[in-house]
This record gives structure tokens, sequence and C-alpha cells, in this order.
């Protein structure tokens, strides 16, 4: 019998993994549906989504404008008590114009949606997030190609990257004015813009002030810091929504949110591969397409889709 406090805790720690797995296979398939429409119902007209796809910024997001919102310091309990997402969405604050919530969720367009802020991500920078995400929980394909094949060909939870995407852009919400489309690129380099953006967009009055520090608070040291102090709570098995802790070493809920690090860690085939699916997407979005030659596609953009820093 090993001594091995390490190798005793791994051994300890599988049937929990495995379970994880299980549950991450079957609520990837259609068995989801049925819950997933009874969670649509009770939406009010006041309430405003928070869509993205997995891993594209939206914690984050949700963070800073917790305290632009109420004024508090932001911590994994609060923000997530306040603004909740479709499976608990009844519990969360009304702190938006009519007793509105700010309710965050990845699912595609629906129509039980009146009014959205959308958060897009590049998507190669996204492919490397979730998959190691994914790895870190336990719950990931063994390959970086089989992953990529499911995000893009097959569908994953969510469905793929760029039907999730264009049912948003292409949603009625985008051609009444009710969706802000945001990229999280944008939302780092210029925050204080972008935020006060969705401010304006939410009806809520707010300085640009309390903007600039609530930008301040978030960082991405001290979100890494907020998830550190999440895990030693002694409420942490309470908190609404929390992240699960990672069965790998080193692994985090909260990365380093780097732009643009898929150029230096992508091989030019998983390049080609991504853009084979999601080109056409890109360029509607204003990134960068490398492989283009071979995508057979048009570089023409709407530019006015896009809500960025002028």
């Amino acid at each position: 019998m090993s001594n091995d406090p390490e190798q005793s805790s791994t051994s300890s720690s599988r049937p929990a993994i495995f379970l994880r797995r299980v549950r991450h296979r079957i609520t990837s398939t259609g068995v989801r549906n049925p819950i997933v429409w009874w969670r649509h119902r009770g939406l009010k007209p006041s309430d405003v989504m928070l869509g993205s796809y997995p891993r594209s910024g939206s914690t984050w997001l949700r963070f800073v404008m917790f305290e632009i919102l109420t004024g508090k310091l932001s911590s994994f309990d609060e923000v997530n008590a306040a603004l909740r997402g479709l499976s608990d969405y009844q519990h969360g604050w009304p702190l938006l114009p009519g007793g509105g919530r700010f309710i965050g969720t990845h699912e595609p367009y629906r129509p039980a949606y009146k009014k959205a802020v959308y958060l897009v991500r590049d998507v190669r920078d996204v492919a490397l997030s979730e998959f190691a995400f994914e790895k870190n929980l336990g719950i990931g394909r063994p390959t970086f190609e089989a992953y990529l094949d499911e995000m893009l060909r097959r569908g994953k939870r969510h469905g793929t990257w760029p039907n999730h995407v264009q049912s948003w852009i292409d949603s009625p919400l985008a051609e009444k004015g009710d969706l802000l489309l945001l990229r999280y690129e944008d939302l780092r380099k210029n925050s204080v813009e972008m935020f006060m953006k969705i401010v304006h967009f939410l009806g809520v009055t707010v300085d640009a002030g309390a903007v600039e520090r609530a930008v301040a608070n978030n960082s991405v040291q001290k979100m890494r810091e907020k998830e550190d102090h999440l895990y030693t709570q002694e409420n942490y098995s309470k908190v609404a929504r929390r992240p699960q802790k990672s069965v790998q070493p080193g692994g985090r809920f909260v990365r380093s949110g780097k732009m643009g690090g898929w150029q230096e860690k992508l091989t030019p085939e998983q390049v080609r591969f991504i853009e084979q699916y999601t080109a056409s997407t890109l360029l509607r979005l204003q990134y960068p397409v490398v492989t283009m030659d071979s995508a057979g596609i048009s570089s023409d953009v709407d530019a006015s889709m896009v809500s960025h820093a002028g």
C-alpha cells in the first residue's frame, strides 16, 4: 500500500472524475433538451441575457459588471449569487431597469431572449482555452484534434462554434438593435470605454470612475487570487455555480486570458482545420484569417456588426 499522499489523493479522486466524465457526456446529448426548454420558462421582458460560447471571457465580464451595478467588491460567491445563469436565474438580483436581471447563458440564441449582450472571442484562442479547461476537469477529449472535430464539425453541448455565433449575430435581436455584440479582445484593450457601452446599453447610469475601479479590481491576477480564496472557504461547496477544482497539477479555472496566444501554440495544420469551418464567421467579426487562399471565401465584412472602440 502506497504511503505517497499525492498518489493516495489521485486514487481517491478517480471515482469522482469518472462520475464527472459520465455526467458531462450524458448532458452533452439530446437528453438535456427538455431541461434547457424548462429553464427558459419565466424570463421577463426586462431581463437581459449575457450570451457567449464557453471560455469566451464571460466570467471576467460578470465580475466587472457586478461591481459596476452594485458598488460592492466582487467574489465568486457574491457574483454567482447576483448574476446567475439559466439554471437558477429566478434567484438573480434585479439590478436592471424594470427589475430586470443580467442572466448568463452559453446556449445559442432562443426566441425567449428579448435583449442581450453577446460576447465573442477568437475561436482559435477559445479552442485552446476550452481544451485545457476540460482536460483540467478530467472530462476532455484525448487529443486536441478530437476536440476540434467536436467543437467545429460534430457539435459540443452548445453546438458548433460557428453555428453558435451565427445564431446570435443573425438573430431578430440583432435586426432590432436589441443585441450588443462585443469582442473579448476589444473589451480587454479598451476596457473602460467598452464597459461604458454595456452600461449605456443596459440603461444604467454609472460614472466612468466606478467603471475604472471595477476594471482595476478584476485584473487577471486579482481574479486568480479570488479563485484561490474560493477554494479555501468553508462554504465552498455551497457557492452557487462554483468552479470545479482541477484534477491536473497547476490547473485553474481563471487562466491567463491571453489574446492571440493561438499564433504561438497552434500548428499550421490545426489553424487550417479551424479556419476551414470558421473563416467566414471570423471575417464577419473582423478577425484575421491566415489561410484565406484555401478557404474559398470573400474577405468582405460588415463592420457595423461589431461594437468596438473607434
